[in-house]
């Protein structure tokens, strides 16, 4: 008999626990469990970055890799979208916008070269045979559709792309059910071949001349699973989805595609094509339809936005095959506050952090502190000045308390405080009264930036902190007040607020001046921040809809998304010296909630081996 050895020239090796660094295929034997083991590819789904706002119904195109998508148009809190948002393997950041909004358009081509064609507009429900091209940046307008076409599916490249099935205008407004294409060579339109089953909300993969279309909608039957493809001028029927559904997204080439989501209703089935016939693979971890996709084969993936029971997400999740098994970036459920609170602060990581001062429901402030050993809070010595709308710097044993509002009095504080690991006793007062401002730094090197009205001038002002006085330094540049910030009193991170209207304006501090940053994703105000200069980061608040769940990445250039809060609020506050070990907490009315951030992590994908 042929031993292991002789295949593999290799021993089988015994452990008392798994390795971290096996090869895959290699076989060990596991001592403690008595089994033998090995590492394995396999595809799975983790949690990406989320959308900037909530998307369904968006074009999309191919990517290569998954990690550089792009989504356009679609529908969000508003209809006939017109934003792009962009994905960068990690989060989403904001394209150019759609010189024409709409949704059910039909996308193809890469990111820095797409197409975006069709679509209908609501209400009233209109269809559009626009056809719009992105260069990265900008959308420009270029030949449009030879008739009015939705729910069709889009493959290839912007030079060479391919619009097929959907639903065509005339005669019915509302469109019927085509088998036509349409072929794209990067300035004009021409027939293609026209398919064996007519039907719209279809999926697609591949080039203009080896494309796969499948599932789909046709009534009577609404979610047949036919699987066409095209050679360049004829379709032929090859297979049959083993989930059939319609409203689903695709991608890939024409012998290893990938199929994922869709109406059945809301699905989470993903499928794989390998040229033949279709395999059921991992499921999504949210069951959607009407998402959008992209990727350049069977082995990878991203599913972002779509449609579920409770409404538009901003969900999105990635698909990968490897040895390596993923666990994508999220928020977990916390040690809940004792005493519910808004507008509060705190100070130190996940494990040693202090959360103290706030606003309770109604609207009466608490001198309550406590802290958090990384499981449950226990009750400290509160503050001597109770307040809302304070700031903080330091660590758990170490920290710094400033400004800060009386909401019974409606008047403002300029009242300092220092705790040293058990109480907090009074430091010297700061220059000026303000409320509603933001910190960052220590408690012997502490930074306070913007305020509320109605101290003048206040609301730019800037107080470097020495563990004994404070110093006025120079101003912001952008008046506000609801801000966030993070970092130290040499390499400080301010950003958000209300100037009265919300603002997405980032200023970075050197130790002597402000200077611009990259602007947050969308205008925010009453954030939550923590983490430094160069790796910042920004969760909940109010925004264009309240409260949000958003959590968005500072590179020291720009802002992406990152893994949403599991519970949208406002009016929060977070405490982290960096990213991986921040946390939110409280938020408006008066919630006790927080939560814990988990960056993602990567183990060997090890299987147990058995004879079934």
């Amino acid at each position: 008999m042929t031993t292991y050895k002789e295949i593999f020239g290799k021993q089988i090796k015994n452990y008392s626990s798994d390795p971290a660094n096996n090869a895959e295929g290699q076989i060990w034997f596991n001592t403690t469990s008595g089994t033998f083991k090995t590492v394995i590819s396999s595809g799975v789904w983790s949690s990406g970055g989320g959308l900037i706002t909530p998307q369904r119904d968006g074009g999309y195109g191919s990517s290569t890799p998954s990690s550089a998508s792009w989504f356009a148009g679609g529908t969000s809190a508003a209809r006939n979208v017109v934003t792009t948002q962009e994905y960068n393997g990690t989060g989403f950041t904001s394209g150019g916008n759609l010189n024409v909004g709409r949704e059910e358009a039909t996308g193809f081509g890469l990111v820095s070269a797409a197409a975006l064609a069709g679509g209908s507009t609501y209400p009233p429900s209109a269809m559009n045979n626009q056809v719009e091209e992105y260069d990265g940046s900008s959308w420009t307008a270029v030949t449009a559709l030879p008739a009015k076409r939705r729910l069709a599916c889009g493959t290839g490249t912007q030079t060479a792309g391919l619009v097929a099935f959907g639903r065509l205008e005339p005669p019915a407004t509302s469109g019927t059910a085509t088998a036509t294409s349409l072929e794209y060579n990067g300035s004009s339109w021409t027939s293609g071949g026209t398919g064996s089953t007519a039907r719209s909300a279809i999926a697609g993969a591949g080039t203009q001349t080896a494309s796969l279309a499948f599932g789909g909608q046709l009534e009577p039957n609404p979610t047949p699973g036919a699987t066409e493809s095209y050679n360049g001028s004829s379709w032929t029927t090859v297979a049959t989805m083993n989930n059939g559904r319609s409203n689903l997204a695709g991608n890939g080439t024409q012998t290893s595609a990938l199929a994922y989501a869709g109406f059945t209703p809301y699905s989470n089935k993903t499928e794989s094509w390998n040229g033949t016939s279709w395999t059921n693979e991992s499921n999504l971890a949210t069951a959607r339809d009407r998402v959008m996709g992209g990727g350049t084969d069977s082995s990878n993936a991203i599913a972002a936005g779509g449609l579920t029971g409770a409404g538009v997400v901003s969900t999105s999740e990635e698909y990968n095959v490897s040895a390596t098994a993923v666990t994508g970036a999220a928020w977990s459920t916390g040690g809940s506050l004792n005493t519910g609170r808004r507008k509060s602060a705190g100070s130190g990581s996940q494990t040693a952090g202090l959360v103290f001062g706030g606003a309770l429901n109604p609207s009466t402030d608490t001198a309550n502190s406590e802290t958090y050993n990384g499981t449950s809070f226990t009750e400290g010595n509160n503050l001597n000045t109770a307040r809302s709308k304070l700031a903080s710097s330091g660590i758990s044993t170490a920290a710094l308390a400033f400004g800060g509002f009386n909401e019974a009095a409606e008047t403002q504080t300029a009242a300092t405080e220092e705790y040293g690991g058990t109480s907090w006793t009074n430091g010297n007062n700061m220059n000026n009264q303000r409320a509603g401002l933001a910190g960052a730094g220590t408690q012997t090197a502490g930074l306070a930036f913007g305020s509320s009205p109605p101290s003048i001038n206040n609301d730019v002002l800037t107080e470097e902190y020495d563990g004994t006085n404070w110093a006025t330094a120079n101003n912001l540049n952008t008046a506000r007040d609801a801000l966030a910030g993070c970092g130290t009193q040499t390499a400080g991170l301010a950003f958000g607020g209300t100037v009265p209207g919300f603002t997405a304006s980032t200023e970075e501090y050197d130790g002597t001046n402000w200077t611009a940053g990259g602007n947050l994703l969308l205008a925010i105000r009453n954030l939550g921040g923590s983490g430094t200069q160069t790796a910042g980061f920004a969760y909940g608040g109010q925004g264009p809809v309240a409260p949000l769940a958003m959590t968005q990445q500072y590179n020291g250039t720009s802002w992406t998304t990152s893994a949403n809060l599991g519970t949208a609020r406002y009016s929060l506050d977070g405490l982290g010296e960096t990213q991986a070990e921040s946390m939110a907490f409280g938020g408006g009315p008066a919630q006790t909630g927080t939560e814990e951030f988990n960056p993602e992590t990567s183990a060997a994908n090890i299987k147990t081996l058995t004879t079934s």
